[in-house]
Order: structure tokens, then sequence, then C-alpha cells
């Protein structure tokens, strides 16, 4: 059982690409959970990244070693779906009296939409945002909790210009979101 303070959800999570699951957030936190690391789950690096799960579980190369990075298939060329991602983990959670508990994630990028125990909440869009959600109504009485959170690339992505440079084709500043990932004079775009 979580102690009044805080408790930290680092450990434990799954992973999957959007597009290989093919349940809603509401029967992934209710009916249909999954059981564990077995396809098309995988362990999740929480925190972390799309990235550092896809590099933890050897789906890609580690892109800082020589040019790894250019072998990461560039979000211009999949779309944005194939980077689409749930996230999921269970906790233990029962409260008493006045007791409430705040769910806070901390520099999702760009978009998601949380699930707890069927119910959905979506939060604004926006590069390493800090959100904060009262969820004291909707935890289960016996105190095992089912959350599910489906992680979004930012909408305009861009694209890398063969040669890098200064912040891609400059699409991904249409987000609230920095422009250097595509590439500046002083770091290769990144994948």
């Amino acid at each position: 059982m979580a102690e009044i303070g805080k408790t930290k959800l680092d450990s434990g999570w799954l992973a999957a690409r959007s597009t290989d699951v093919e349940l809603t957030g509401t029967q992934l936190t209710t009916t249909h959970p999954p059981t564990g690391p077995t396809a098309p789950w995988m362990e999740a690096v929480v925190p972390g990244t799309v990235l550092a799960t896809l590099v933890k579980n050897k789906k890609v190369p580690d892109p800082f070693y020589g040019l790894q990075n250019e072998a990461i298939l560039d979000i211009a060329i999949s779309g944005r779906e194939y980077y689409t991602f749930w996230f999921f983990t269970t906790f233990q959670c029962k409260l008493t009296g006045n007791q409430h508990l705040d769910l806070n994630f901390r520099g999702i990028n760009y978009s998601a939409e949380v699930y707890l125990n069927g119910h959905k909440m979506v939060l604004p869009k926006g590069m390493f945002r800090r959100h904060s959600l009262d969820v004291t109504d909707i935890l289960h009485p016996d105190g095992q909790n089912l959350l599910a959170v489906l992680v979004h690339p930012p909408d305009h992505p861009g694209s890398i210009p063969p040669k890098g440079g200064q912040g891609g084709d400059h699409e991904i500043g249409k987000d609230v979101a920095t422009q250097y990932v595509e590439g500046w004079d002083w770091i290769i775009p990144i994948r």
C-alpha cells in the first residue's frame, strides 16, 4: 500500500506500440490488462522515452554509438502512429478518511491520454509539461489499480534534411516543442 506522502511509479511498467494493441484504454484498465512482457508488450523504461524503451528491448540500435542513430526509422518516414505507444502498470493504493491521491506526470512528450480503472483523462499538449490529476474518486476500493497511458508524439514532427541543420524543415515549430531535435549546428538530428 502507498504510504502517506509520495510513491514513485518507476518500475513494473510495460509498453507496446499502439497499432499492435487492439484494445482501448478502458479495456486495458478494466477487463483485459496485459499480464507481462509478452508480445506485443515489452518492459518499459519509466521515467524514460519510447526510444529508451525500444533500445532497452533491442528493437532499435543505441543511437549514442557511432552512426547507429541513422539506422533508426525517422518519424517523418514512419508516421506518428509508429511512435505512439501504450504504457501500462498497476499500483496498490487504498485511501482512508479524507485522504486523496494525485497522479503526477513529469515531462510527457508530447501528449497523452490517461486511463485509470476505466476512466479517461486527456492531458494538454506540450513538450515536457507537468501534469497533476486528482484521481481520488476513481481508485478501486480494494486498492488494486490499473493505469494505462497512451503517449503521442508531436502533431507536426517535420522531417530532417539529408545534411541535418537548423531545426529541420521547421514543421515541429508548429507544436509546443524545441526545434533543435531535428538538428542544429551543435547537435545531430535525433530520430
